[in-house]
């Protein structure tokens, strides 16, 4: 028996219908904020701000994960989804199946909250998904850990709600997106605050992209329709970008406690990605002055990647980049998610039992100080 903990560092909830109805504190934003109905034919649609979401991939949220993938799946109705992604004990005893000890909790609908135009609706869609997300998993409080919402349109905003959510919920994680939000990258002097605060706060910052990215810039738009193209380009491409901000532009050497995640974007590309930004780093650096740190040592120092079990170049970047700076998820109950079997995947690769228990939980644990231990996985026992 393995007696190494199993963390998931990037699953996520399903958000229920009602709960904007339910946890929005002035109703009289609920017209603008995420809303399910039926068009006139019966099919199922999602508005925000009263503009309707483009339904390609929309049934593809949180496939049930014990039902094998077809294409049939994409036409659900949002409330047919992975039941787990809506009841945290109906998603104990799907961790319980796989051996997953302990897991952090995103958003799925929420990972679109900065792309409101209303900064104010944003924040107040934030406040109820984090409030919601902390009732969610309450139950478990040393198995699943939310990861907070915040409103990264407005700076101001933001900076408040992650004092909400780590102060007053206790999170000790809060989510943005990779994108260009309100015209600022990662390295704008506005979002200097918020690094600060994280910082002083313990937060862990996890960068992670999503599909529908309204009113900000996403690798891919300017030349695809088609979905499948958006959805493979718009993650890995937006996330090597957002590993560029923090260490060309300074983030990292001027918060030097603060931690990033990268999440869900693969991770075979970071050891090319690293090597090239220090090659530019020592070429160009009069064009980088606020670059202190070689990218490739700045990124050790304060980052980790996330990838899943069916990578396989895993073993590579344990090798090029380290053991330490790898942290595995799951992307649970997403379509693409790799669920039944992960753990027992990643244990087959070439690696040593040491290097695996670290990726698969050991690294997770040390980076978010996560207080796991008193609840197993019954699977692992």
């Amino acid at each position: 028996m393995n007696n190494a903990f199993v963390v998931d560092a990037d699953s996520h909830i399903l958000e229920p219908i009602d709960l904007w109805e339910n946890y929005l504190e002035d109703k009289s934003l609920l017209p603008l904020a995420p809303r399910f109905f039926n068009d006139e034919n019966g099919d199922q649609q999602l508005s925000m701000e009263g503009e309707l979401l483009s339904k390609k991939g929309f049934g593809l949220g949180g496939r049930n994960v014990n039902k094998k993938w077809d294409r049939s799946l994409g036409k659900q109705r949002w409330e047919e989804q992975e039941p787990g992604g809506f009841d945290p004990h109906i998603r104990i005893k799907d961790m319980d199946a796989a051996g997953v000890d302990a897991g952090l909790v995103f958003p799925t609908i929420g990972l679109r909250y900065s792309g409101f135009k209303d900064a104010v609706l944003g924040a107040a869609c934030c406040r109820a998904h984090n409030k919601w997300m902390a009732d969610f998993a309450r139950p478990y409080p040393d198995r699943l850990f939310p990861i907070a919402a915040l409103p990264f349109q407005e700076p101001a905003l933001a900076l408040k709600e992650l004092e909400f959510a780590v102060e007053k919920l206790g999170f000790r994680g809060a989510m943005i997106r990779p994108n260009p939000v309100g015209g600022r990258n990662l390295d704008h002097p506005d979002f200097y605050p918020i690094w600060e605060r994280a910082q002083d706060l313990g937060c862990v910052i996890a960068v992670h992209e999503g599909g529908n990215m309204r009113n900000a810039p996403q690798v891919g738009r300017d030349r695809f329709q088609n979905w499948a193209y958006l959805h493979a380009v718009s993650h890995s491409m937006e996330m090597q970008m957002a590993v560029m901000c923090v260490t060309f532009g300074g983030v990292l050497d001027r918060y030097p406690r603060l931690r990033f995640s990268f999440v869900e974007a693969g991770g075979g590309w970071l050891p090319f990605w690293l090597e090239r930004l220090d090659s530019h780093a020592r070429r160009l650096d009069w064009l980088l002055p606020e670059c202190k740190t070689l990218p490739s040592e700045a990124f050790r120092r304060q980052c980790v990647i996330q990838v899943e079990s069916d990578e396989s170049t895993i073993p590579m970047i344990a090798d090029l980049v380290g053991e330490d700076y790898i942290v595995w998820g799951t992307d649970y109950p997403h379509f693409d998610c790799n669920w039944n079997g992960a753990v027992e995947e990643l244990r087959s690769a070439k690696l040593s039992r040491a290097t695996a228990d670290k990726i698969l939980g050991g690294n997770l644990i040390r980076f978010y100080d996560l207080p796991v231990g008193r609840t197993r996985a019954a699977a692992v026992g």
